[in-house]
């Protein structure tokens, strides 16, 4: 019978190998075994005591580690569980190890305060049957260097070490209002592992790329103004020719300003909202996730059609239940109650599905149906947005 618990200090190499043996190309075991090491000693997002571990006797079967992120939800910061994945033994597999320590962990995750955990996946099947939902689309955008227009006076220059709390600064200006990003700081830049090969700074922004043998990657970009963008991507497609590529990608979503820029220059944008893969979370606590968007809530409705609605709104989502008062200014006071599945409500706080979408699928109103003006009402303070991360923050 396995035993489940929190990861000991002493543990950390087994731990590291685990994780390097299973995940790691045969070149990459011992770089990896270290980077793992290292950060169990040194980064301050990957705590021991978020690292839940399997034990067959002596044996470490399976490992699940949680990273201590913030990140921005409807322009919130918000505590994040950044899941960095179940590793089990190759022949400990199919044995139920992994289930034994996500349902171990799950409760423990939830009681350090963090109202969801968010990972991602290529195949989504263990987390969907643990009750974790799709939270941020997947983009491609795709652009040919010789379409895109010389710059002229280019305004940028290679950044160095020197510039990280700048290149921070401009990182979180650049999303605080968007969903998905998490919220950088500097100790944190060294330890994302798919940060840009190399920035280029200016001073109204950045962007972030990597070259590889076939094309220029697009990792990153922050800045702010029609005609920084315009310049990004004027500056990328210079980078690309000099290093004598054509192909240009990177993702980017889709309602980010440089998407428009880089349309007037040729670009496509291929969008994927997947439903097993990719970016998924577990819903920990999502009625009290909700209590922390009430400010971002109320905003949405006072910016919509219904300025002078005063909701209220209740929520009940398996065990928790609450009651929102959103926009309390307005003179109309509008009383909507909701039932909905944990996953249905933390997609409807991500913005990855509307709320008339989702009580399409599996809406239980505690009263009557609603009307459409009801949910025209439910939308403007749930629309479907352009939920989002960077694959600079991924991990």
């Amino acid at each position: 019978m396995a035993v489940v618990r929190t990861l000991r200090r002493d543990e950390i190499d087994q731990v590291a190998d685990l994780t390097a043996r299973v995940f790691g190309d045969p070149g990459e075991v011992g770089p990896m075994r270290q980077l793992m090491q290292a950060a169990y000693e040194h980064c301050p997002y990957m705590p021991t005591d978020l690292c839940f571990v399997a034990f067959e006797g002596d044996r470490l079967v399976a490992k699940w580690q949680i990273l201590d992120f913030s990140m921005w939800i409807a322009g919130t910061p918000i505590r994040m569980a950044g899941i960095q994945g179940v590793v089990a033994e190759p022949d400990a597999n199919h044995k139920g190890y992994a289930r034994l320590v996500a349902e171990y962990a799950i409760g423990r995750v939830r009681d350090h305060g963090f109202d969801l955990a968010l990972g991602f996946a290529q195949r989504g099947a263990f987390y969907l049957r643990i009750g974790a939902v799709p939270v941020c689309a997947d983009y491609m955008l795709e652009m040919d260097a010789r379409g895109i227009a010389p710059l002229r006076d280019d305004p940028f220059r290679l950044a160095s070490d020197a510039d990280r709390a700048e290149l921070v600064r401009l990182y979180n200006e650049g999303n605080s209002s968007t969903t998905g990003p998490l919220i950088r700081t500097e100790a944190l830049m060294p330890w994302l592992v798919r940060r840009p090969q190399v920035f280029h700074l200016c001073e109204d922004g950045y962007v972030g790329v990597t070259l590889f043998d076939d094309r220029l990657e697009i990792r990153e970009i922050a800045g702010r103004g029609a005609v920084f963008h315009d310049a990004a991507v004027k500056k990328i497609g210079a980078l690309a020719r000099e290093a004598g590529l054509r192909r240009i990608q990177g993702a980017v979503a889709a309602d980010h300003p440089f998407v428009a820029a880089a349309v007037g220059h040729g670009a496509t944008l291929t969008t994927t909202w997947s439903k097993k893969s990719g970016c998924i979370a577990l819903p920990l606590a999502p009625v009290r996730l909700m209590t922390q968007l009430v400010a971002a809530l109320g905003d949405r409705l006072r910016h919509s059609e219904f300025h002078d609605v005063c909701l209220e709104l209740g929520l009940r989502s398996g065990s928790e239940a609450t009651r929102l008062s959103l926009n309390p200014d307005g003179r109309q006071v509008r009383k909507i109650d909701l039932l909905l599945s944990p996953g249905a409500l933390l997609q409807l706080a991500m913005g990855y599905r509307s709320a008339s979408d989702v009580l399409v699928d599996e809406g239980r109103f505690q009263d009557v149906a609603p009307s459409v003006e009801t949910l025209a009402l439910l939308d403007r303070v749930f629309p479907r947005t352009h939920p989002f991360m960077w694959h600079t923050d991924r991990y």
